[in-house]
């Protein structure tokens, strides 16, 4: 049974859309419609450069550990360096990650998934001791409907909640570590960090995200198999036991004439001879079967395994340092849409709103406009007009509540203006 959806951070329209349909409203006037586009270029562009200091952070603190690095370096990280770099790029990432309205998947969550049976009919183990420390995110929540099959040819319809995006970044443990365990054949490198980033997962199914995932056959299917292996294998030992048993008798005639008799190996007649020869046949349909059974099994694991890396292949958007530039821009354009909204609802407001009114006022616009609900981020939308200096609170209501007024949009054109055109001389402006 699927999770119901509830309301997301996350604003799930895209911000040329969003800038379209704010500005084609019917209260829009052309000369306002003109001056909001105007701000609208400048804020976006704002928050763009702010982002690229964060970019360059991640991409510096994920240096030493980053897998797919085709830069010459003469450093060498000591231990310290490396973990003093895991540390900022931990808090960094995840910084990020909550600018983009992504939310951290708890360890409940990945008890169910654990527990909860594979929608992919996979049944796979995780060991999370192989990781010094690790960070799972999600955003975007549904509900849906999926056809899977059930048995042979019968097919059938499952409730399954989806999450739309899932960002994850891994720090393997040190060789040391695996040398304890006697662990060879790794995939993975000792004290390497992986980033991921994947679309459509089922929150059932988030064990099969970790690079470390060992596909273990199902009780039914070690049933399946051990069934036919056991009929098998009483047919086999039926039309083999005659000869099986006639050259037991054969050796044991032998080996008591070599030990209690005359101590020389009996000469064989042709009945013996035959039987040796069924006996030899028998052990070779036997050691045919055996393998046949064990090839089975490693071909039902190799499909398994393909299942699993077929819906990965289509399921994954980006990996490593790229998984970065893919949050980022996720990250910019969520901190955009935010303060767009929270500005414009602002400014059209002509007493002034306090944040709980402002914040029903957007999500009830929101969910008019786009049939979704939201759960607006009201206090990060106002400190970012504070921080840009495009509103204030000069009054309280009844309740004791401040009430939010917004510069014009003309004044905003200029403040916004002005602080790009002393980005290099001061970080935040004081005038203007």
């Amino acid at each position: 049974m699927a999770d119901p959806p509830g309301r997301e951070r996350f604003i799930p329209v895209c911000k040329a859309d969003l800038i379209d349909d704010l500005s084609n409203r019917e209260t829009v006037t052309p000369i306002d419609r003109e001056a909001f586009l105007r701000f609208s270029r400048i804020l976006d562009s704002l928050f763009h450069f702010e982002f690229h200091t964060q970019t360059e952070s991640l991409k510096e603190n994920y240096q030493p550990f980053n897998p797919d690095s085709d830069t010459i370096t003469v450093r060498r990280f000591s231990r310290e360096d490396r973990s003093d770099h895991e540390a900022r790029l931990m808090a960094a990432f995840k910084e990020v990650l909550n600018q983009a309205n992504y939310r951290q998947i708890t360890a409940t969550d990945l008890t169910f998934a654990m527990n909860r049976e594979s929608l992919f009919k996979i049944n796979l183990f995780v060991d999370f001791e192989d990781f010094e420390n690790q960070l799972i995110f999600r955003r975007g929540v549904q509900s849906r409907r999926i056809r899977r099959k059930k048995w042979l040819f019968k097919e059938e319809l499952v409730d399954v909640t989806v999450y739309d995006r899932v960002a994850l970044i891994i720090k393997y443990k040190d060789e040391s570590y695996f040398k304890v365990q006697k662990r060879k054949d790794l995939n993975f490198s000792p004290g390497s960090m992986i980033v991921k980033l994947f679309k459509n997962i089922p929150k059932g199914d988030l064990e099969m995200l970790f690079p470390n995932a060992q596909v273990r056959m199902k009780l039914k299917d070690k049933l399946l198999m051990g069934g036919f292996a056991v009929g098998g294998g009483i047919s086999v030992i039926l039309k083999a036991g005659a000869g099986l048993v006639a050259m037991a008798s054969i050796l044991w005639l032998m080996s008591r004439a070599v030990f209690v008799g005359s101590g020389e190996i009996p000469t064989l007649g042709p009945v013996e001879i035959s039987g040796m020869v069924g006996g030899v046949t028998a052990l070779a349909a036997i050691g045919a079967f055996l393998f046949k059974q064990w090839n089975s099994y490693k071909n039902r694991k190799i499909k398994f395994m393909k299942t699993l890396g077929d819906n990965l292949y289509f399921k994954n958007l980006d990996n490593n340092a790229g998984v970065f530039y893919h949050i980022i821009a996720d990250a910019e354009e969520e901190e955009f849409k935010e303060a767009l909204l929270g500005y414009i609802f602002l400014v059209e407001s002509e007493t002034g709103l306090t944040a709980k009114a402002l914040d029903e006022a957007i999500e009830g616009w929101f969910k008019a406009t786009y049939g979704a609900p939201i759960d607006f981020e009201i206090e990060d939308a106002l400190g970012k007009l504070k921080r840009l200096k495009l509103c204030d609170s000069a009054e309280i209501d009844e309740t004791g509540q401040p009430v939010w007024t917004a510069v014009s949009l003309t004044q905003a054109c200029e403040r916004l203006d002005f602080i790009w055109d002393h980005f290099f001389q001061m970080n935040a402006p004081q005038n203007g």
